[in-house]
């Protein structure tokens, strides 16, 4: 493992996951910035004493961190983060995303604006304020990690509510794959975690809580945040799950599916076609993948990269 003596910053780090990503990172000897803003689950800030027992603890081990407050839905807070990693250690190699909260959820039937925009604030603004500030110095080192926090709570619970925990999610994980297809060549990998862990988000549902504390101790998702975050990470863009001592891929499929059709009418009647057999899965590496799967499905043509003028975006597999 090689994170001795790279820089890390973990936002939420305070309690929970991210706590036990610091500890776990702190000894294998990185140097950590706890950030924790010491809010409440529905966004209220607090105070950086959340932040500074956990590098109580760090140091207690015979580790090096330093705590901080700020709050990273907010531009400015975010760089005096990743500036306060610098001028203690002169660079940042690391950053978890893990920063989140679940939120005041209200009815579908009457969203609460301001309770669903600030869940997306914290966890998916939030997380890509972060991987801005840090995006030059990790640029010119040509050298970082980045993991953002994603949840199984995007496969869909059914719960019913505002969805905007599942929606913030979502967006990390759409980010990752993207961004994560982007950043190699600057030398940074990005990929997202699904962890399945005992938090006191988790406490909030008791079936929720049974499972969690049943089968998935949070400190069990930190070894695959340190796996992602070390230099030898060999791969940018993908999702992975975490939880009782278990990680694997997590991905997006696409079928075969029904094709030359015209009508609405068409589709329903080969509902199954256009549903697809487990067994005939396919997953595109990227979008470009996707799209040229799609015109070999529907028209039997290959669509060949060289023949695509301006690929833009969508070459970035």
């Amino acid at each position: 493992m090689s994170v001795k003596d790279r820089v890390a910053i973990v936002t939420g780090a305070g309690g929970g996951l991210g706590r036990e990503y610091a500890l776990l990172l702190a000894s294998k000897g990185a140097k950590v910035v706890v950030n924790d803003y010491g809010g409440s689950l529905d966004g209220k800030a607090g105070t950086i004493a959340r932040a500074q027992t956990v590098v109580d603890e760090i140091t207690a081990a015979g580790g090096t961190a330093i705590a901080d407050g700020h709050d990273v839905s907010k531009k400015d807070d975010t760089k005096a983060i990743a500036q306060l990693a610098i001028d203690t250690w002169g660079r940042i190699d690391i950053l978890v995303n893990n920063a989140g909260i679940t939120g005041r959820t209200s009815p579908i039937d009457d969203l609460d604006v301001d309770a669903f925009m600030r869940v997306l604030e914290i966890g998916t603004l939030g997380a890509h304020l972060m991987t801005s500030a840090v995006w030059k110095a990790m640029a010119a080192q040509k050298h970082g990690r980045i993991v953002y926090i994603a949840s199984d709570g995007i496969l869909g619970f059914g719960a019913g509510g505002d969805c905007a925990y599942a929606a913030s999610k979502g967006a990390n994980y759409a980010l990752v794959r993207d961004l994560g297809r982007y950043s190699p060549q600057f030398g940074i990998k990005i990929n997202a975690l699904f962890p399945s862990a005992s938090t006191r988000m988790t406490e909030l549902s008791e079936g929720a809580k049974f499972i969690t504390s049943t089968f998935f101790a949070a400190s069990t998702c930190a070894p695959v945040v340190a796996a992602l975050v070390s230099d030898e990470c060999p791969v940018s863009g993908e999702g992975f799950t975490a939880g009782a001592n278990r990680s694997a891929r997590m991905t997006m499929a696409t079928f075969p599916g029904h094709t030359q059709e015209t009508t609405a009418e068409g589709y329903l009647k080969n509902w199954d076609a256009v549903w697809g057999k487990t067994e005939d899965a396919y997953v595109p590496t990227g979008t470009l993948d996707h799209v040229r799967y799609g015109v070999l499905n529907a028209t039997g043509q290959e669509l060949k990269v060289e023949d695509i003028p301006g690929l833009g975006v969508l070459s970035k597999d």
